[in-house]
């Protein structure tokens, strides 16, 4: 089972290729060679990184969900799909991004990988203005949550 965790640098080129991490490309085992899924993040300016293997069951659980008779459906599925795009990985671990993606997550020469589990999520190395989340916050959220699992 994969599960990518870590935080790494990297260094995008200008004709917008990044390195995936070694740690990253070992973990992914076999799938290293499949397509990857680059996604706009929906909540941060970032993309996500998945496996292809991964990705197909998210696709599914999504149209599985939807009535393709339905307009607003249609308007979702079409949302859906404007917002990944599927690339492969040279044997070297490096991803071609498209310029569209880069510019919507704010990518230019630093980045940064993390371990996201079953995906990997790829955001610039410049610190955005709102700080991200403190250990007091992650904590007092995780209580709030495994609480309301109670």
């Amino acid at each position: 089972m994969i599960e990518f965790a870590g935080t790494y640098n990297a260094t995008i080129d200008d004709k917008g290729r990044v390195v995936l991490p070694s740690t990253f490309k070992k973990e992914m085992g076999e799938l290293a060679s499949e397509s990857l899924i680059v996604e706009k993040n929906l909540h941060k300016d970032c993309l996500d990184i998945h496996p292809e293997k991964f990705w197909r069951k998210r696709v599914e659980d999504f149209k599985s969900a939807l009535d393709p008779f339905d307009e607003d459906d249609d308007a979702l599925l079409q949302f859906f799909y404007q917002n990944f795009v599927k690339v492969t990985m040279a044997p070297n671990g490096r991803v071609n991004i498209p310029d569209s993606y880069l510019q919507y997550a704010k990518l230019e020469k630093g980045a940064e990988f993390i371990g996201m589990g079953e995906s990997i999520r790829l955001l610039s190395s410049v610190k955005p203005e709102k700080p991200e989340m403190s250990r007091s916050e992650f904590l007092l959220k995780l209580k709030q949550k495994r609480q309301n699992k109670a």
